[in-house]
Protein backbone atom coordinates (compact mmCIF):
# COMPACT_ATOMS: atom_id res chain seq x y z
CA UNK A 1 0.00 0.00 0.00
CA UNK A 2 1.18 3.60 -0.89
CA UNK A 3 1.76 5.54 2.27
CA UNK A 4 -1.42 7.49 2.50
CA UNK A 5 -0.03 10.92 3.29
CA UNK A 6 1.48 10.93 -0.01
CA UNK A 7 -1.91 10.60 -1.47
CA UNK A 8 -2.74 14.19 0.41
CA UNK A 9 -1.64 16.83 -2.21
CA UNK A 10 -3.78 15.54 -4.90
CA UNK A 11 -7.00 14.20 -2.91
CA UNK A 12 -7.13 17.75 -0.99
CA UNK A 13 -5.76 20.25 -4.17
CA UNK A 14 -8.84 22.99 -3.83
CA UNK A 15 -7.69 23.22 0.10
CA UNK A 16 -4.00 22.51 0.39
CA UNK A 17 -1.52 25.05 -0.38
CA UNK A 18 2.47 25.03 -1.13
CA UNK A 19 4.37 27.48 1.16
CA UNK A 20 8.36 27.43 1.73
CA UNK A 21 10.69 28.29 5.45
CA UNK A 22 13.96 29.22 5.72
CA UNK A 23 15.86 26.75 7.97
CA UNK A 24 15.13 28.43 11.39
CA UNK A 25 12.26 29.58 10.74
CA UNK A 26 8.96 28.71 13.14
CA UNK A 27 5.71 27.82 11.62
CA UNK A 28 4.02 27.80 14.21
CA UNK A 29 4.85 29.09 18.10
CA UNK A 30 3.93 28.13 21.58
CA UNK A 31 1.29 30.02 23.47
CA UNK A 32 -1.03 30.60 20.12
CA UNK A 33 -3.72 28.92 18.38
CA UNK A 34 -2.84 26.63 15.87
CA UNK A 35 -5.38 25.83 12.88
CA UNK A 36 -3.21 24.03 10.11
CA UNK A 37 -1.59 20.72 9.74
CA UNK A 38 2.02 20.85 7.94
CA UNK A 39 2.88 18.24 5.25
CA UNK A 40 6.71 18.02 4.47
CA UNK A 41 7.61 18.14 0.76
CA UNK A 42 11.03 18.75 0.62
CA UNK A 43 12.94 19.59 3.98
CA UNK A 44 13.01 18.72 7.94
CA UNK A 45 10.35 20.17 10.70
CA UNK A 46 10.38 19.60 14.08
CA UNK A 47 7.60 20.07 17.12
CA UNK A 48 9.24 20.61 20.47
CA UNK A 49 8.35 22.57 23.80
CA UNK A 50 10.01 23.84 26.49
CA UNK A 51 10.21 22.64 30.02
CA UNK A 52 12.14 24.81 32.64
CA UNK A 53 13.90 26.52 29.85
CA UNK A 54 14.84 23.20 28.56
CA UNK A 55 14.24 22.70 24.42
CA UNK A 56 12.16 19.36 24.22
CA UNK A 57 12.01 17.68 20.90
CA UNK A 58 8.42 15.95 20.34
CA UNK A 59 8.02 15.06 16.42
CA UNK A 60 9.90 14.92 13.75
CA UNK A 61 8.58 15.24 10.22
CA UNK A 62 11.08 14.64 6.98
CA UNK A 63 9.60 14.21 3.22
CA UNK A 64 5.73 13.12 3.75
CA UNK A 65 5.74 13.17 7.57
CA UNK A 66 2.87 15.19 8.98
CA UNK A 67 3.27 17.43 11.84
CA UNK A 68 0.50 20.08 13.56
CA UNK A 69 0.12 21.52 17.43
CA UNK A 70 -2.21 18.71 17.74
CA UNK A 71 -3.27 19.68 21.47
CA UNK A 72 -4.65 23.10 19.66
CA UNK A 73 -6.09 21.84 16.80
CA UNK A 74 -8.34 19.56 18.69
CA UNK A 75 -9.41 21.09 21.87
CA UNK A 76 -9.14 24.58 20.32
CA UNK A 77 -6.59 26.26 22.68
CA UNK A 78 -3.36 27.38 22.30
CA UNK A 79 -0.25 24.97 22.10
CA UNK A 80 2.37 24.37 24.22
CA UNK A 81 4.08 22.98 21.08
CA UNK A 82 6.47 25.40 18.68
CA UNK A 83 6.74 23.97 14.49
CA UNK A 84 10.56 24.80 13.44
CA UNK A 85 11.90 24.06 10.03
CA UNK A 86 15.18 22.41 10.81
CA UNK A 87 16.05 22.86 7.03
CA UNK A 88 15.04 25.03 4.29
CA UNK A 89 11.62 23.55 3.61
CA UNK A 90 8.51 23.07 1.29
CA UNK A 91 5.48 22.37 2.79
CA UNK A 92 2.50 21.86 2.00
CA UNK A 93 -0.35 23.42 4.33
CA UNK A 94 -3.91 22.29 5.32
CA UNK A 95 -6.47 24.13 7.44
CA UNK A 96 -7.94 21.76 9.65
CA UNK A 97 -11.47 23.61 9.58
CA UNK A 98 -11.19 23.42 5.84
CA UNK A 99 -10.22 19.36 5.54
CA UNK A 100 -13.23 18.97 8.35
CA UNK A 101 -15.25 20.46 5.54
CA UNK A 102 -13.71 19.03 2.92
CA UNK A 103 -14.65 15.77 3.98
CA UNK A 104 -17.84 16.67 4.81
CA UNK A 105 -18.59 17.59 1.40
CA UNK A 106 -16.62 14.64 -0.02
CA UNK A 107 -17.36 11.44 2.57
CA UNK A 108 -15.43 9.17 0.28
CA UNK A 109 -11.65 10.57 1.38
CA UNK A 110 -13.14 9.85 5.00
CA UNK A 111 -10.60 6.75 3.98
CA UNK A 112 -7.42 8.90 3.21
CA UNK A 113 -8.10 10.30 6.41
CA UNK A 114 -8.80 7.04 8.59
CA UNK A 115 -5.67 5.63 6.90
CA UNK A 116 -3.60 8.76 8.31
CA UNK A 117 -4.74 8.89 11.22
CA UNK A 118 -4.13 5.04 11.76
CA UNK A 119 -0.56 5.92 10.58
CA UNK A 120 -0.09 8.64 13.00
CA UNK A 121 -1.81 6.23 15.82
CA UNK A 122 0.71 3.98 15.20
CA UNK A 123 3.65 5.58 14.79
CA UNK A 124 2.70 7.71 18.89
CA UNK A 125 2.26 3.83 19.74
CA UNK A 126 5.69 2.90 18.48
CA UNK A 127 7.34 5.59 20.09
CA UNK A 128 5.54 5.43 23.92
CA UNK A 129 6.12 1.67 23.58
CA UNK A 130 9.80 2.88 22.28
CA UNK A 131 10.27 5.51 25.68
CA UNK A 132 8.99 2.91 27.84
CA UNK A 133 10.66 -0.74 26.84
CA UNK A 134 13.83 0.20 24.75
CA UNK A 135 16.82 0.90 26.02
CA UNK A 136 18.78 4.12 24.42
CA UNK A 137 20.44 2.18 22.24
CA UNK A 138 17.53 0.21 20.76
CA UNK A 139 15.68 3.52 20.94
CA UNK A 140 18.88 5.01 18.33
CA UNK A 141 18.21 2.06 16.40
CA UNK A 142 14.51 2.58 16.15
CA UNK A 143 15.39 5.62 14.88
CA UNK A 144 18.10 5.35 12.35
CA UNK A 145 15.21 3.14 10.54
CA UNK A 146 11.81 5.41 10.37
CA UNK A 147 14.47 8.50 9.37
CA UNK A 148 17.68 6.84 7.37
CA UNK A 149 20.00 9.83 7.42
CA UNK A 150 18.57 11.97 10.19
CA UNK A 151 21.99 12.07 11.79
CA UNK A 152 23.20 14.32 8.91
CA UNK A 153 20.37 16.44 8.60
CA UNK A 154 19.13 16.66 12.54
CA UNK A 155 21.32 17.91 15.16
CA UNK A 156 22.63 15.57 17.43
CA UNK A 157 21.49 17.78 20.68
CA UNK A 158 17.57 17.41 19.11
CA UNK A 159 18.15 13.65 18.32
CA UNK A 160 18.46 13.64 21.89
CA UNK A 161 15.90 15.33 23.05
CA UNK A 162 13.68 13.22 21.09
CA UNK A 163 14.61 9.75 22.40
CA UNK A 164 14.51 10.81 25.90
CA UNK A 165 18.52 11.08 26.84
CA UNK A 166 21.52 13.38 27.11
CA UNK A 167 23.72 14.20 24.34
CA UNK A 168 26.54 12.19 26.26
CA UNK A 169 24.63 9.42 26.47
CA UNK A 170 23.79 9.52 22.71
CA UNK A 171 27.68 9.76 22.28
CA UNK A 172 28.28 6.82 23.73
CA UNK A 173 25.85 4.81 22.03
CA UNK A 174 27.07 6.31 18.50
CA UNK A 175 30.44 5.27 19.62
CA UNK A 176 29.24 1.60 20.69
CA UNK A 177 28.05 1.78 16.86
Amino acid sequence: MQNPLRQIPEAFADIISLQTYRKGQLLHRAGQRCHTLFLVKTGALRSFYLVEERDVTAHFALEYGLVGAVDSIMKGTSSRYSIEALEDSTVYELNYAELEGHLNRHPGQERLARQVTQLLYLDLVERLEGMTFLSARARYEHLLERYPGITQRVSLGHIASYLGITQETLSRVRRQG
